[in-house]
């Protein structure tokens, strides 16, 4: 009975801890400090529900930490997977701002690095027909053929 319990918990906060950190990857990069923040959250569950067996079975309860850090592992796997498409973010922003996009939004976007947003950037401005902008401290590519594609 207390496995179906756990289970139930575990199952309950893997998706709320995966939907939490889902919307997170949208805007900044998936840490590795995530992995032991959800494995002590998973084993502290474990806990929780089998504590009377602490001291009884201590194997048991090194297969729980074994448990908490595969869940951990698991969701960092799922979130690295997230990986973001850099085309679909790059026509998102199009949209967004009516053809003009800067290099830093961008790069904020995608998590590119400078040289390597600049590069796509300037790729997509031959495709596009584009022309390029810059202000003080920024870049703005401005698309005139965003539309057709």
């Amino acid at each position: 009975m207390k496995w179906i319990v756990y289970f139930v918990i575990t199952a309950i906060v893997y998706t709320i801890i995966l939907i939490k950190l889902k919307v997170k990857t949208q805007r900044e990069k998936v840490r590795e400090a995530y992995i032991f923040w959800n494995t002590l959250i998973f084993f502290l569950v474990f806990e929780f529900i089998f504590i009377e067996s602490i001291f009884s079975q201590f194997l048991f309860h090194l297969l729980g930490a074994f448990l908490s850090f595969i869940y951990g592992i698991s969701i960092y796997i799922y979130l690295k997977s997230i990986r973001k498409d850099v085309d679909t973010i790059f026509y998102q922003l199009l949209e967004q701002s009516h053809g003009k996009i800067s290099i830093l939004t961008f790069m904020q976007a995608t998590e590119l690095p400078a040289n390597e947003a600049q590069d796509y950037l300037n790729k997509k401005l031959k495709k596009l027909r584009g022309n390029r902008h810059s202000t003080r401290g920024n870049i703005y590519y401005e698309f005139s053929g965003w539309e057709n594609h």
